[in-house]
């Protein structure tokens, strides 16, 4: 069966992604990735991501998976559950047996684990760029910077303002709203809050009713906006979500209270989930972060350190510490990501070589991790 499961097509994959994420569930990420730390060998790929029952992840790692079918080399997929000490466990597993020429990118799952994670890697040797957690005062050129070769994200301020922008807008510019934080300790939670407060400076006849922390989780969204339906009935206008699958979670407890398209929710990723949301009127917005882009830039960047195509000492600042591009997703354009999310491009490294930048946003500003 597993032989069977390795053979589907990416249409086939991106198909039953989209259905299990309907349906709650999650496709095993061995579908499309080798996980065991004796699997490890030269030139290998490794990448470290948070969970695998989210769509996200799944097409991160998609992104990851077709850089290395264009190398033929081996992926390598490891977990932390959100658990920087599980991640560092199961890296230095892979590490002990060796890894000559290995690569690896990852989230280091909160800022509290980045320099550990980094350092870990290069105590292997192993060229590693970090995605979504960095700490302020740290960066890829002042901190083992022979192997710490960039760090990329989204620009969590941006999404956060563009989805309160939304909710002005829909408001007439009046109202109350409720916010659903992320895991407080990663930059894109307090980033996306950040953002929110700016636009509201910005609108000040909408204001927030309550915040509360859902830790990037659906089933924690969806108690949450229960509770705030019985709490504060008609005062509730708005809901902002600080991601997609908290934002799939709110809208679940207004439909079952017959709300859902009459309070405005926004979120943010881009999932199928939400883009059929957003065409359904169910979703205001969402924010487009393609994953399976950010998987493949950020392996093929450090497999790129790896064999010696760049040296992260003559990279600028701007290479090594980066945001991708990201863009506001409503009904007047969804359409169009709709078929992004159905017809996603087979990366190779090679067509990224000629240019890893090419869809960068810039360099994360100073103070962007406060």
């Amino acid at each position: 069966m597993t032989d069977q499961l390795h053979r589907l097509s990416r249409k086939f994959w991106q198909r039953s992604l989209s259905l299990a994420a309907i349906l709650g569930l999650a496709l095993p990420l061995s579908q499309i990735a080798v996980a065991p730390a004796k699997a490890a060998q030269k030139g290998s790929l490794i990448i470290g991501i948070d969970e695998t029952a989210s769509e996200y992840w799944a097409e991160y790692t998609q992104g990851a998976q077709d850089i290395a079918n264009s190398l033929g080399a081996k992926l390598i997929v490891v977990t932390s559950n959100y658990q920087g000490s599980q991640l560092l466990a199961q890296l230095g597993a892979i590490f002990a047996t060796g890894c000559d020429q290995c690569a690896l990118a990852t989230d280091p799952s909160s800022n509290a684990f980045v320099k550990a994670v980094v350092h870990r890697s290069a105590m292997a040797q192993v060229p590693i760029v970090t995605i979504w957690n960095r700490p302020e005062n740290i960066h890829p050129w002042d901190t083992d910077p022979k192997y710490w070769v960039a760090h990329t994200s989204f620009d969590g301020v941006m999404s956060g303002y563009y989805q309160a922008q939304a909710l002005c807008k829909a408001l007439g510019g009046h109202g109350q709203i409720a916010a659903i934080e992320g895991v407080p300790s990663t930059p894109p939670a307090y980033q996306r809050i950040a953002g929110l407060k700016k636009a509201l400076a910005e609108c000040p006849g909408v204001t927030l009713l309550d915040t509360e922390v859902g830790d990037w989780q659906e089933t924690k969204a969806q108690n949450i906006t229960r509770t705030w339906i019985a709490r504060y009935g008609s005062k509730l206008n708005g809901i902002f979500a600080s991601n997609d699958a908290m934002a799939r979670g709110a809208v679940a407890a207004l439909r079952e209270k017959n709300l859902n398209g009459k309070i405005p929710v926004t979120g943010s990723d881009g999932s199928k989930v939400a883009l059929d949301m957003v065409k359904s009127g169910d979703m205001l917005v969402t924010v487009w972060n393609d994953p399976v882009l950010q998987g493949a830039v950020s392996i093929a960047i450090a497999h790129a350190a790896a064999v010696g195509d760049i040296d992260p000492a003559k990279l600028t600042h701007a290479q090594r510490d980066f945001y991708l591009k990201q863009e506001v997703v409503d009904k007047s354009n969804v359409d169009h990501f709709l078929d992004l999310k159905a017809h996603a491009p087979n990366y190779t490294y090679a067509e990224l070589k000629a240019d890893f930048w090419k869809d960068s946003a810039g360099e994360l500003p100073v103070g962007a991790n406060k």
